[in-house]
């Protein structure tokens, strides 16, 4: 190990402490949201990795009481609440959010088939294509890939048997979204904001692309510090998205006071009853060594009871507390959100930069802002595998 990989592991261990107060059985208590002092640090550590854009909201009680911007929305142009990010993977929580209060209002039913309103041509031969539920696409348990692009000829296809075993899926996300809009006759985008976005007064937020409101969004960079803009990747990697498009799994943009309203509306359960409630909070599929914390690994913090994949949520289950969380990583974005049910109490980091540096910054900004993290030792093991 080098001097400076060295150094940097003792920075992300003696980090300063400020605590998310009563998060998991009340081991998070006690400071103020976000002092002088820890912003302080937290603009150290994003300078140090040349973040481009950050924005980071601490909720407690249900309120956010603290917010933090770093950096610029787009070259000239200060970062601040009006900022939107990109945060990858994180839109998967409004798609399975939206689907359970479909759910909730009996238009839905997670258990039943979805190929008699739709069914992906490119599986259609394959008679597992049946079995396929929308609870399946939520737990993450289809059998389908991330993203078909990755498999031979770019042509959807089972990994796995649906209903078996753990597969992360942005397709399986995907395919939920044609389900719901085919059944219900309704464009998905419009599900989405008309059932989560406009009840939790989510205004800044998006899945589709919409060139005519860009203005705030945060414009990635590349590692040579090019700009790109919304919606568009370095050009080996597909260039720009069209013009009203929709993605289920990626590609939201928000803000972070948006995503503090829809964590504070997740964690209330303001969209469905008790029963769609306990189901999300109910770990259904084992992620085996993929499991958000090795607790042997990591013996200074509580194990909790039950850990895996719920209904669109990592979910850990301390017994006294649920903990539901989820990330979001692409080329040039690291999102990272998560909120204690029982306290009401939560984070949202959201980091703009090309991946390897938000991946070096990450644990350091967990580290000062929630030391106990249940998911800080999983982006410190990620960052130490990246070197």
């Amino acid at each position: 190990m080098t001097t400076d990989r060295r150094r940097l592991l003792q920075t992300l261990t003696a980090a300063p402490l400020l605590s998310l107060g009563g998060c998991v059985g009340g081991r998070l208590s006690g400071g103020g949201p976000l002092s002088e002092e820890v912003r302080a640090g937290i603009d150290a550590s994003l300078s140090r990795h040349a973040i481009v854009t950050a924005g980071i909201g601490v909720l407690r009680n249900g309120d956010l009481v603290g917010e933090h911007y770093f950096g610029e929305q787009q070259p000239g142009v200060a970062a601040g609440p009006q900022t939107r990010f990109n945060v990858a993977s994180v839109t998967k929580t409004v798609t399975a959010e939206t689907v359970l209060r479909l759910v909730g209002q009996g238009r839905l039913d997670l258990d039943e088939p979805m190929a008699p309103w739709w069914t992906d041509p490119q599986i259609a031969d394959d008679p597992r294509h049946a079995l396929l539920t929308p609870r399946m696409a939520l737990n993450h348990s289809t059998g389908l890939p991330n993203w078909r692009f990755f498999l031979p000829g770019g042509r959807l296809a089972f990994v796995a048997d649906p209903g078996r075993t753990y597969t992360y899926s942005g397709e399986g996300m995907q395919y939920v979204a044609r389900y719901a809009a085919a059944k219900l006759g309704r464009p998905f985008p419009d599900l989405v904001r008309e059932t989560t976005l406009s009840p939790l007064g989510m205004d800044d937020t998006a899945i589709v692309v919409d060139r005519t409101r860009m203005e705030t969004i945060a414009r990635s960079r590349d590692a040579a510090g090019q700009v790109y803009e919304p919606w568009c990747r370095v050009e080996n990697e597909g260039g720009c998205r069209p013009q009203g498009s929709w993605a289920a799994a990626d590609d939201m943009v928000t803000t972070v006071r948006d995503y503090a309203r829809f964590l504070r509306g997740l964690m209330d359960s303001t969209g469905y009853g008790p029963a769609v409630t306990a189901d999300r909070n109910r770990v259904q599929t084992d992620k085996g060594d993929q499991a958000v914390l090795d607790c042997a690994a990591n013996p200074e913090l509580t194990c909790p009871v039950r850990q895996g994949y719920g209904l669109g949520f990592n979910v850990l289950d301390y017994g006294n507390e649920i903990v539901l969380g989820h990330g979001g990583a692409d080329w040039s974005e690291l999102a990272l959100v998560y909120g204690a049910c029982k306290a009401r109490s939560g984070l949202v980091v959201f980091l703009n930069a090309p991946n390897a540096r938000a991946l070096a910054a990450m644990p350091e900004v967990l580290s000062r802002v929630d030391p106990t993290c249940p998911f800080l030792p999983e982006y410190r093991r990620w960052y130490a595998e990246s070197l």
